[in-house]
């Protein structure tokens, strides 16, 4: 019982500390426009921002993404977590969102991707990022993996 509790305490405390880490990473992203390429030399970042599914209301957040060609590819790992990521719910209610990379805005369009394009996708991503990886052998629910295209300009 004593191991269950710790664990569930642990479990609290990382959550916490990710919240904390992920809103002050997306204040300094989106006060530098997308650019501290120092803080993470090999984990490429994003700033997405989806609408609220309930408030309708713009929410931001900080994703590692992949690029593939002109889009970016983001899995809604949720830190490892067997929930799925807020705002991958609101990309699921709509698909259209922004996305802020060093140095410049740009409208997209979310794709969940399947079938054998997912599975490669996941190998390919497996590769990118070790963390990734670390989620993938560890959570419980499926990993959605989302594409990115670009908006064609109206």
């Amino acid at each position: 019982m004593l191991a269950s509790l710790a664990q569930v305490d642990l479990a609290a405390r990382r959550e916490r500390f990710y919240r904390a880490f992920g809103k002050l990473h997306t204040r300094l992203l989106l006060r530098t426009n997308g650019r501290p390429e120092h803080l993470t030399p090999r984990l490429r970042c994003l700033v997405l921002e989806t609408v609220g599914r309930n408030s309708g209301r713009p929410h931001r957040v900080v994703l590692g993404y992949m690029p593939d060609g002109d889009a970016l590819v983001v899995l809604a790992s949720n830190f490892g977590q067997d929930q799925a990521p807020a705002w991958w719910q609101n990309l699921l209610a709509q698909p259209e969102a922004s996305v802020c990379v060093p140095g410049r805005r740009v409208a997209m369009r979310a794709r969940e991707l399947t079938g054998p394009e997912r599975e490669e996708m996941v190998s390919r991503a497996m590769t990118h990022n070790k963390q990734w990886r670390a989620y993938a052998t560890t959570m419980r629910r499926r990993l959605p993996v989302i594409r990115l295209e670009r908006q064609a300009p109206v």
